[in-house]
């Protein structure tokens, strides 16, 4: 994978919470999900309607629309693995590994409280990275 598919988009993850505890895990999942779907789909507008206010103050559909340009160079999606759901800092943490063409990236989609996306994080996938 290349340096512009080596895209690292990181928005609001470190950003304290300003509520007390993270969405659960499978509400958390359906709206990562429903994000990289739509991303998929170059929906972008929909995509940035789970954002909460300071990931759509950050991170326009236009700008969304560049970071899935550079994600595809990479080839298209072969697969989507199963979310990896973790929490951190009052947010859902979900990683996808999307296999591509060229190789793998993985996703990571952090929901806030409120069920909201509060950040959003692409970079090549560990394993991956650690091959080349």
């Amino acid at each position: 994978m290349n340096r512009t598919t080596s895209l690292l988009l990181a928005l609001c993850l470190g950003a304290a919470s300003a509520f007390p505890a993270a969405a659960d895990d499978k509400s958390a999942v359906a709206t990562a999900s429903a994000l990289l779907d739509r991303l998929d789909a170059g929906d972008y507008a929909a995509a940035t309607a789970d954002f909460n206010a300071q990931m759509k103050a950050g991170l326009s559909a236009t700008q969304l629309a560049g970071v899935q340009a550079q994600l595809e160079a990479a080839g298209p999606v072969q697969s989507r693995g199963e979310p990896q759901v973790s929490q951190r800092d009052g947010n859902t943490l979900v990683v996808y590994r999307i296999q591509r063409a060229q190789g793998a990236i993985e996703a990571l989609v952090a929901i806030d409280a409120a069920g909201q996306v509060a950040g959003l994080y692409f970079s090549p996938a560990k394993d991956d990275q650690q091959a080349r």
